[in-house]
């Protein structure tokens, strides 16, 4: 799982349940009639279809390339085969040709808000934090008012150091849709930022009492109580998060610093290894871990 203070976006749920079946029966509606089998006649465009759609269902990203490019060669303005391409793209880690695909879903299709929020994570998964900012900017002026839509966007702004933006977005989001606990969870994360700790711990501790399961509002609440000197309650709340999700990494990274703090080795000891098992490209972690178990030696 990804940590919430480097957070990752995930999937609309809105708009998931839909996005196939809009985007087939709206491109085929939209489809020129000239320009189906413009290149393909329709056996040929059966059998590419097929190949396509086997080698997605199961997993064959590379394989699946091949018949849908040439599908949307035949088909330029079918939304369809864009759709698909960001798919592939993005399971091979293409990304590059997979935000090109999703840019130019956006132009043609007559659905563009289900190229979202698919389009801006493409550039985000470059490190293009600017464009994928454009990119959800665009996704809301789609749908304004759309909570997805506003979470992706604060989001990326948060991830881009733009608190105050990113702040002003989640309260709005939030307001309107309070049920929405992912728009709160970013606030609180935003004022944990900010320096706003009071504010951070009162907006998690309400998230949390009233999902009591949601990790990324333990974590923030975890470290809002360790910064205001309340490590009983930190540790707490930092140990309902590792039952819940022991492969949350900030977990065992702030247990781990807490037992560090607190002269308790092997508690250190277990939960640095935890964190670096889990991102081994943490430097910082793997050499305190190697100094403590000198430590121990």
């Amino acid at each position: 799982m990804t940590s919430p203070l480097h957070p990752q976006a995930r999937p609309l749920p809105a708009l998931a349940a839909t996005l196939a079946l809009g985007i087939f029966y709206w491109a085929l509606f939209r489809m020129p009639l000239g320009a189906r089998g413009a290149e393909l006649n329709q056996e040929e465009s059966r059998r590419l279809q097929e190949d396509s759609a086997v080698m997605r269902r199961f997993g064959k990203w590379d394989r699946a390339l091949k018949p849908t490019l040439r599908l949307h060669a035949a088909y330029p303005e079918s939304s369809i085969y864009l759709a698909q391409l960001g798919e592939i793209y993005d399971h091979l880690g293409r990304y590059r040709e997979e935000s090109a695909v999703w840019e130019e879903f956006l132009d043609r299709s007559p659905r563009p808000i289900e190229g979202c929020p698919q389009a801006g994570q493409a550039y985000e998964k470059q490190g293009l934090e600017k464009q994928a900012i454009a990119t959800f900017e665009r996704c809301l002026a789609l749908l304004p008012g759309n909570p997805d839509s506003i979470f992706y966007l604060a989001h990326a702004l948060e991830r881009n150091g733009e608190t105050d933006r990113a702040a002003a977005l989640y309260a709005q989001g939030a307001a309107s849709q309070p049920a929405y606990a992912d728009l709160a969870t970013g606030l609180a994360r935003v004022r944990l930022r900010q320096g706003r700790t009071q504010e951070a711990r009162r907006l998690a501790g309400a998230i949390v009492e009233q999902h009591p399961d949601n990790v990324d509002a333990l974590l923030v609440l975890g470290l809002a109580c360790r910064q205001l000197g309340d490590r009983a309650g930190a540790r707490n709340y930092l140990r309902r998060g590792v039952q819940l999700a022991d492969g949350y990494v900030d977990f065992h990274i702030v247990l781990g610093r807490m037992a560090d703090e607190d002269g308790d080795l092997e508690g250190a000891i277990l939960h640095y290894q935890k964190a670096l098992a889990l991102d081994r490209s943490n430097a910082e972690i793997a050499q305190r871990l190697a100094l403590l178990r000198r430590a121990g030696e």
